[in-house]
């Protein structure tokens, strides 16, 4: 009886958050789910989404890609310490990279401290190899300071993993971490006869980026509904779909999976990455207010995960934020946080 009111609770809580945001505009459609070390709490769809729906996920691809990363780091096959350069030798060819990355190590890349600046269109230079577009791009950006949420920092580690599997980075994600896991519908490239959400109108807000730091191009898709190719720009136009940092199509249900394997982990580096370790991230990982006793991450798209080893409790809400004509420019950071406060008050009540 105690857990059919926990449940009813909690399906209650998540009900009255998710849809107040939806009537104001945030979202058209979501999947939530809320769960511990052992088991699925609830789950919940709104706005035509199903339990099945596949989500364009976003930044929560940097999960799946600093998760894989660990592995290797894990299995002696990398250390944190090991610079960016000895991992990755072609990076060298370019006296520009070699001076510029000379003191990046896995370390500052997965926490983003690396000193690289936060974002660059390398599909403006779509024809050109990765580091050459790198160099133009660290030539155009002096050094940042500080920890600076960077894609670029996971579109290396990206690279890092197709490297030293030697395969591409879909088959990395696949046989290296969705299979191993068991993490059920989780991959680049999402099988058309999917359930798939639509993510966006095209890239209008990356048009609007590229033209405020005067970034030519002229390959943009068409303001229509995008169902199977990622919203991500570089992940798209450049990686073909499949980057470090963007490009995964997954149900939530995968990202459930994700998550436990975390939160049940003894792995004394799989516990590191969820603290504090630099301005609010852990490895891969990110703190803060919005994930209570614990940490998460999110996706541009309008994804999110959190989790807490402390607490026990799970939350994995995607949405497709973005599929709206004037998608709201405020709002999801604090729907993201209330939604965890009220799984956790009705937890811990």
């Amino acid at each position: 009886m105690e857990e059919k009111r926990l449940f009813q609770a909690m399906h209650e809580a998540v009900r009255q958050v998710v849809e107040t945001r939806m009537a104001e505009g945030l979202f058209p459609s979501a999947a939530v789910r809320v769960f511990d070390r052992e088991q699925t709490l609830m789950t919940a769809e709104f706005g035509g989404a199903r339990a099945q729906s596949v989500f364009d996920v976003a930044s929560l691809t940097k999960i799946a890609t600093a998760t894989q990363i660990l592995f290797l780091i894990s299995s002696g096959r990398l250390s944190l310490a090991d610079r960016i350069l000895s991992v990755l030798p072609s990076l060298n060819e370019s006296r520009l990279l070699k001076s510029r990355l000379s003191g990046v190590d896995l370390y500052s890349l997965l926490t983003h401290t690396s000193g690289i600046v936060d974002w660059y269109a390398f599909y403006a230079h779509r024809d050109l190899p990765f580091e050459e577009v790198l160099a133009i791009t660290l030539e155009r950006y002096g050094r940042v300071e500080g920890m600076v949420y960077s894609d670029l920092n996971f579109m290396l580690l990206g690279k890092v993993l197709e490297q030293l599997q030697c395969k591409p980075l879909d088959a990395c994600l696949r046989e290296d971490l969705v299979v191993p896991l068991k993490l059920g519908n989780m991959g680049y490239h999402p099988d058309p006869a999917d359930d798939i959400i639509p993510s966006s109108y095209g890239n209008p807000i990356e048009e609007e980026m590229c033209a405020q730091r005067s970034i030519p191009f002229d390959g943009w898709r068409a303001h229509e509904p995008l169902i199977g190719g990622c919203n991500d720009g570089n992940a798209y136009y450049y990686f073909g779909g499949a980057a470090g940092s963007a490009g995964i199509f997954a149900d939530a249900l995968s990202y459930e999976r994700l998550c436990r394997f975390y939160m049940t982990s003894n792995d004394p580096l799989m516990i590191r990455a969820q603290q504090n370790l630099e301005t609010g991230r852990g490895l891969g990982l990110e703190t803060g207010v919005r994930y209570p006793q614990g940490c998460g991450h999110t996706g541009f798209t309008g994804t999110s995960i959190f989790f807490s080893k402390a607490l026990n409790i799970g939350v994995v809400a995607f949405t497709n934020r973005l599929y709206l004509k004037d998608p709201l420019p405020e709002g999801m950071q604090a729907f993201r946080r209330e939604l965890h406060e009220a799984v956790v008050r009705v937890l811990v009540s």
